[in-house]
Parts: C-alpha cells; structure tokens; sequence
C-alpha cells in the first residue's frame, strides 16, 4: 500500500472542474454581507440547481437572513424561491441524518451566475466507496473571509482545496454517524492546500490556527471528490476519472474527521421536490 501523505503525484489527479462548480454561499444583514456555507452547482435536464448543507439554509432562515451565492465575476446572486431540505427523525435519528438542501434556480439568476459549471450525473458516482480511497473537497473556509460591513465593501473570500484519506479509525461512538449514508474523511489539517495546490496553513486573520474542523466555518456543503485510490498505483488513478460522492456536512472535533452525505440523498430529495425532473431522472433510476 502507498504511504499515507498528499504529494505532487496525488495533487495532479484533482479535477479541474472542482473549482468551477462551487459557489459561497453568503448572508446579507443590514449593509453587512458574511461568508455562510459553500455551494454546488448541478443540473439536471435544463433544471440547474445549487447543492448545500441543509443546516447552513435553517440557521439562516431561523435568523430571518437573505442568502445569496457568488457568480463567475465574484458579485452576490441572490437565490429567491424555497431552499428543499432533508428532514428530519428518519432512520431511527432524531435530526436530520442527510443535512442536504437544494433550490432551483431561475433562469435570471443562471444569467447573473455567468461561465460557471453545472455538474451533471456523469460527474456522480453512486457505489460504496473503498476503505483506502482519497478524496478532494473544495470549499470556502469563514476562517480566512473578511466580510463587508459598508455598501462599499467587498467581500472578501479565500478557496481551500483540502485532499484527505477515508477515516480509518474506530466509528462505534461517533454520533450521527452512519456507514450507508455518510463518509468519513481524515482532517488533518497540515495537509491542506490553496486552490493552486500549493501548502496552505489553515489560521485566521490574525494568525491563530484552526484547531479542529468546526473552526474552518464555511466550508459545509462543499463538494466531496474521490480523486482515486490507494489500493491501485496513483500511475493508475487516471483510468478513473474523479467523481462526486458526496457533500460535507460536518466534522468530529475529537477525532479530527469531517463527514460527507452521500450524493444519493441529493437525487433523492431532487426527485422527491420537483417532480419535473423526473423524467431526465429516470435512465438513472434504470441503472
């Protein structure tokens, strides 16, 4: 088996279409605009829908806040319409076991949104994930935002583009946690890299170093790639393209590991919330 360590070997095989795909999903207060959570653009038919953390769209409206995402051009696209979230007590949990929401987006904001990405399903992969996989995420961190606090300010936002290695420890306590729907990812910080892919060391604004996963802030709902695995020679990992397999929706303090929903659950509530999609839905469904 290969060593366990993120290197320039590994770092060439992260899709380039990671990146274009994500937006920052950010919430207006006043005059004030803040880094919030960290979106994923997806298509389905000529449906086009941003992909989030359920928890970033319900403490937002528990506030009464307005969100938005940011387009090609870094300006604020405001999202209006009903944000679709999973619920909550399935499963045998009391909260939501899934923490995903999507909003269909209309066709002004598509406009405004400009040359950004839309993922499709032929970005998706659907299969168990192996224990020795590695994984790419791509998202906004709160810990590195400046928000504005003026109508003449610009929000300010820095990309981390984290690659990790399936959690490979004990799971029995981990609470929330289950195998079927959810992945786990080591968060190992000081392995973490900018968007060039360069070593980038996870503080604040004032220097402090994010001690646990929670203090990154921003990055739920980014998107979660398997890049490859480590079973098959990295010379190999290209006969595999990169996939989607999930969106993060969280992380483990204490064991410094992040956990991803599964994609199933988006098409999921996608096929359960819009019943106009269900017919680009269902060669999918077939297979």
């Amino acid at each position: 088996m290969l060593h366990r360590q993120i290197n320039e070997q590994i770092a060439k095989h992260i899709p380039e279409n990671g990146w274009s795909a994500t937006v920052s999903i950010v919430l207006a207060h006043d005059s004030a605009v803040h880094q919030f959570g960290t979106g994923i653009l997806f298509r389905v038919g000529n449906h086009s829908f941003v992909v989030t953390a359920a928890h970033v769209i319900k403490e937002a409206n528990a506030h009464g806040k307005t969100l938005g995402i940011t387009s090609a051009e870094d300006s604020i696209v405001a999202v209006p319409g009903t944000w679709m979230c999973s619920s909550e007590g399935q499963y045998g949990s009391s909260g939501d076991p899934f923490d995903v929401a999507v909003q269909r987006l209309p066709k002004d904001a598509i406009d405004k949104i400009g040359s950004k990405t839309y993922l499709t399903f032929k970005d998706i992969e659907f299969q168990a994930q192996s224990a020795t996989a590695v994984y790419t995420l791509f998202g906004y961190p709160g810990i590195w935002s400046n928000s504005t606090t003026t109508d003449t300010d610009r929000l300010e936002i820095k990309p981390l583009q984290y690659t990790a290695f399936a959690y490979d420890r004990d799971t029995n306590l981990l609470e929330n946690y289950q195998e079927r729907f959810h992945l786990l990812l080591d968060a190992e910080l000081t392995q973490a890299t900018a968007d060039d892919g360069t070593p980038a060391k996870i503080s604040d604004n004032n220097g402090n170093d994010a001690a646990s996963p929670s203090a990154l802030g921003g990055i739920s709902g980014c998107s979660v790639w398997r890049i490859g695995d480590l079973k098959n020679s990295i010379n190999e990992w290209s006969q595999t393209p990169p996939r989607i397999v999930g969106v993060l929706t969280g992380g483990y303090n204490l064991i410094n590991a992040f956990i991803a929903t599964k994609w199933v659950a988006v098409s999921t509530l996608l096929h359960e919330a819009f019943p106009e999609v269900r017919k680009a839905m269902r060669p999918l469904l077939k297979k």
